[in-house]
């Protein structure tokens, strides 16, 4: 038998919630229970802002449906579920009306711009929604300045393992360590990292043994990923979960370090660029270059039988399907990452100093002291130039030696290869151009304090100096740098 075509003049019913944290008391489910009471024969239901259509895929196909005369009608449980920008529900009733489709809500008022006062009640509801939506956006930005001031997250929940401090007046003061929460959260960090369990093994083991705390893959993630697990404060999270405020300083108690939470960012983007390459080898730099204009991983282009391409596949990129070639990255990687090696070595070789912030500190320090009522402050800066001291910045740079003055290095298999060039770097930018003879890589940074590495002078004809073979090294130099190769491997 054929496949069977959906019926024509259908009634589709359609609504959507503006947040995912809205998902929690289950709007949607609510919203389809009254659509289909209404006697729709399809719901089209999703989670998207209101203020554009950008990024509303479902509300896309309902349009798609009425321009295909598939759709006799059209019903939303209010108008503000078709968006809350005036213009955008304006242009919708007006598509509905040329199909001559009926567009309603669930208290069966008709939205229609045919009559002076549907045109006045749509125009009028539509403008209010509007105004409202601002008005959120309004005491949004204002909540999470005050919450900056304060010194306060401005996210209502903390990550598991963490709670809030309240006074006895019961106002939220501080944040501190769930007595009961922060060990199960310690156990999941290190079967993480210490025991190497994907995050599907993880998510089956908390439910296995912290059945009362279990988390879906996505929670999961984000939990792990959260700069809060640091002790710092963190502001402006987007759609995808990513903080873009994260405090400098750690205020509270710290659930992870520093070093375990870069490690679990390295995991995490190493596991997310995977996920399509079960039973399958990965290519040559797979999950290691991004795209200058929409930061995405660039992923692979077969042409013909031997060319390889990296190129954009991020549909709202500029840039989309504008490709460089594979094996120019590689070169430049082994020019940028041997001339960066090479300078690093006499920094590496020098005695340890103090870093430049902790000379300010002790400064700071000699001004304050003798001043009453300064003990508090001066010790909170002694404090940071011990975290300072005890920060490893030289261990990455000692990996990048050692790796590199393997001849074997670079003729690795592409997954030995790309794990770990992703212990090495922390990013590689490439600026996709018309054609691919106009695209180039124009960042190379290492996880290395300095972390910019030089770039050729010209790409297309790369001159290698030397190896790094030639740079001696002392014996115990010798013993750290395959001890770090060693732990690695």
């Amino acid at each position: 038998m054929g496949k069977r075509l959906p019926p024509v003049n259908m009634r589709i019913g359609y609504s959507r919630i503006s947040d995912e944290r809205q998902a929690g008391t289950d709007p949607l489910a609510q919203a389809e229970h009254e659509l289909r009471k209404a006697g729709c024969d399809i719901v089209l239901l999703e989670i998207g802002s209101g203020a554009s259509d950008a990024a509303r895929p479902q509300f896309k196909r309902l349009r798609e449906l009425i321009l295909d005369g598939q759709a006799s009608e059209v019903i939303c449980p209010s108008q503000d579920r078709l968006g809350r920008n005036l213009q955008l529900v304006l242009d919708f009733v007006q598509l509905c009306q040329l199909q001559g489709v009926k567009l309603l809500d669930l208290n069966g008022r008709e939205l229609e711009v045919r009559t002076a006062d549907g045109t006045l009640m749509t125009q009028l509801i539509g403008a209010l929604d509007q105004h409202r939506s601002a008005l959120y956006s309004e005491k949004t930005r204002r909540h999470l300045q005050a919450a900056r001031e304060q010194g306060l997250p401005a996210r209502p929940r903390v990550p598991f393992g963490l709670r809030k401090v309240r006074n006895d007046a019961g106002r939220f003061v501080g944040i501190d360590l769930d007595p009961i929460a922060a060990p199960m959260a310690r156990q999941r960090v290190e079967w993480f990292l210490q025991d190497g369990l994907s995050l599907t093994k993880l998510c089956q083991r908390i439910a296995a043994e912290q059945p009362d705390h279990s988390m879906q893959m996505r929670q999961l993630k984000a939990w792990l990923m959260s700069p809060m697990l640091t002790g710092r404060l963190c502001w402006h999270k987007d759609k995808n979960g990513v903080f873009s405020k994260v405090a400098t300083e750690q205020t509270f108690p710290a659930l992870v370090s520093d070093a375990e939470h870069e490690a679990t960012k390295v995991r995490l983007a190493a596991a997310s660029t995977q996920q399509g390459l079960r039973g399958r080898a990965p290519k040559m730099l797979t999950g290691l270059v991004r795209c200058a204009d929409c930061r995405r991983t660039l992923t692979h282009k077969l042409s013909g039988t031997s060319t390889l391409y990296l190129r954009c596949a991020l549909i709202s990129c500029k840039r989309r399907n504008r490709m460089i070639r594979a094996d120019q990255v590689f070169q430049v990687l082994q020019y940028s990452l041997s001339e960066h090696a090479r300078a690093l070595l006499p920094i590496l070789q020098r005695p340890a100093v103090d870093p430049p912030e902790a000379a300010v500190l002790q400064r700071e320090i000699e001004q304050l002291q003798g001043i009453s009522g300064t003990e508090s402050v001066v010790e909170a800066k002694r404090a940071e130039i011990n975290r300072l001291r005890a920060s490893d910045t030289e261990t990455p740079g000692w990996l990048l030696v050692g790796l590199l003055r393997s001849p074997m290095f670079w003729l690795q298999e592409d997954a030995a290869l790309n794990r770990q060039l992703q212990q090495l770097l922390e990013s590689v930018t490439v600026q996709l151009g018309e054609s691919v003879a106009a695209a180039e890589v124009v960042e190379v940074r290492c996880r290395t304090s300095p972390a910019a590495a030089p770039l050729p002078p010209d790409q297309r004809a790369i001159r290698m100096v030397r190896g790094l073979g030639d740079l001696a090294l002392a014996a115990n130099y010798q013993e750290l740098v395959q001890a770090l190769v060693r732990e690695l491997g």
